[in-house]
């Protein structure tokens, strides 16, 4: 072949790799995004505000240690925070879900797992009616550990690098303050062997202390963060993300329990559509999720963990959602 006819082809093949559209390079990383995340004076006042009139009105929430981080998606770049004592961790109770049904879709796309047949029913069962014996079984393919009698030394140390395989995801994130590295439990039994060995396990930085150390610990502001990747498509595809958000919506008139929460103050707005986990556990009554006008495609994320003997089961998650949508999503009550 003459030197000519290969030449050509090869420099029309190069310049169409260099105006062809990539990914990678046009949308920022996910962690040099969240590193333009600020503070936002303007937010913090209205939360502030929003809070101070909350607990004014509400003895019980006065009572509870309350955590709350809020991101304005609707505004431009870069995306505004707002918080509350948003950067001190907290047992999540069943919001990690979530991070498991996330992780689960990053799997599949590097190819470490196929989400069809009984997956991905167990990761309805996750969400929708948020199942702990189906979080311990998506766990167990997310981190390739299954649960048995307590481990040797050497057979020890693998489980609990195992373990920690969402955890290093979501630091490569620029995400270190979501301390997932734990399924969720029923309290019947089923926390035994290698699984009380790992949540004894007191040198595992990153757990709540106590008697259990190595326990689930989010921070408001860490989770918040990682829904903002999700509501923007910055951890996963965009059709990965449009389909954990799918199965994220909630909508309280399907599942009434949710009226007080994230997915209720959102339907007192027309037009705003909910994309949540909440959690309840013992002391915790919990939030977190994704607004978005579907009109607009403003979007913004509010988490609230709150804590309490006895635990708060009020109105506040709804009103300050109610509050937080017409105030950055640009509705007005008529």
């Amino acid at each position: 072949m003459r030197e000519g006819t290969w030449i050509r082809p090869f420099v029309l093949v190069v310049m169409l790799a260099a105006f062809a559209p990539a990914r990678a390079e046009t949308r920022p990383a996910a962690a040099a995004w969240l590193a333009t995340m600020r503070p936002s004076a303007e937010l913090q006042a209205f939360l502030d505000r929003t809070i101070d009139a909350a607990m004014a009105r509400d003895h019980r929430l006065r009572a509870a240690k309350v955590r709350i981080a809020l991101i304005d998606l609707a505004h431009g770049e870069p995306p505004r925070l707002a918080q509350h004592h948003g950067e001190a961790p907290i047992y999540p109770a069943s919001v990690v879900k979530f991070v498991y049904l996330m992780a689960a879709y990053r799997w599949q796309e590097e190819g470490r797992l196929r989400i069809e047949g009984e997956l991905d029913a167990q990761l309805t069962k996750m969400i929708r009616v948020s199942s702990n014996q189906a979080t311990r079984e998506v766990f167990a393919r997310l981190t390739e550990t299954e649960p048995g009698p307590e481990l040797s030394p050497e057979a020890y140390r693998n489980f609990r690098e195992r373990r920690h395989a969402v955890k290093r995801w979501l630091v490569s994130l620029g995400i270190e303050d979501l301390h997932c590295v734990n399924p969720t439990y029923d309290g019947n039994g089923d926390l035994f062997g290698r699984d009380a060995q790992f949540i004894r396990d007191a040198n595992v930085p990153g757990g709540l202390g106590g008697s259990a150390p190595n326990r689930q610990a989010m921070t408001a502001v860490g989770t918040a963060k990682l829904l903002a990747l999700l509501a923007t498509d910055r951890a996963l595809t965009p059709e990965d993300s449009a389909i954990v958000r799918r199965r994220m919506r909630r909508d309280p008139t399907e599942q009434r329990h949710l009226a007080a929460r994230i997915a209720g103050g959102a339907a007192r707005i027309p037009g705003l559509e909910a994309y949540a986990k909440s959690g309840t556990w013992g002391p915790i009554y919990a939030d977190a999720g994704i607004v978005r006008n579907l009109a607009s495609g403003r979007q913004m994320v509010i988490v609230v963990f709150t804590e309490a003997t006895p635990a708060y089961h009020g109105e506040f998650i709804a009103d300050l959602t109610e509050r937080s949508a017409a105030h950055l999503l640009e509705w007005r009550y008529p």
